[in-house]
């Protein structure tokens, strides 16, 4: 299967990228294609429509917020045909309200058309190899 890993995380963040690359390397350990996409890179040009899958990974932010970011809906709706497509919502725990945020990443795939079939909060890289698993 051919799976869009779009991710929302700092590149700089150095947990977020470690639970990224479990997530990667245990989809990839099913066979399946990943591709990792930075959904914060607004010159990249990203096109889902050729993808069985799409995997969505934001960081909750610290606090009591359960705020997803802006760019999440603006990506996804720009990003082609995704309607029909299964996914999963993913989220890095940072703050109390994780759970939150993960409910709001999945209404906003949900609007666009995704059939969410997994979600999760991630709270390590060790859940993130279990986690990744589920990709796909």
């Amino acid at each position: 299967m051919h799976v869009a890993l779009v991710s929302f995380c700092s590149p700089r963040d150095g947990k977020a990228q470690v639970i990224l690359k479990k997530l990667l390397s245990a989809s990839e350990s099913r066979d399946n294609r990943v591709d990792v996409i930075d959904g914060n890179d607004s010159g990249a040009l990203a096109r889902l429509t050729a993808f069985d899958y799409v995997a969505v990974v934001v960081k909750s932010p610290a606090g009591f917020s359960a705020k997803i970011p802006d760019r999440v809906r603006e990506f996804l709706s720009s990003s082609g045909s995704i309607s029909g497509k299964k996914g999963c919502a993913l989220v890095i725990k940072a703050g109390f309200r994780a759970q939150g945020a993960c409910a709001r990443l999945m209404e906003a795939m949900e609007s666009e058309g995704v059939k969410i079939d997994y979600f999760d909060v991630i709270r390590s890289a060790d859940h993130a190899s279990w986690a990744g698993t589920k990709i796909g």
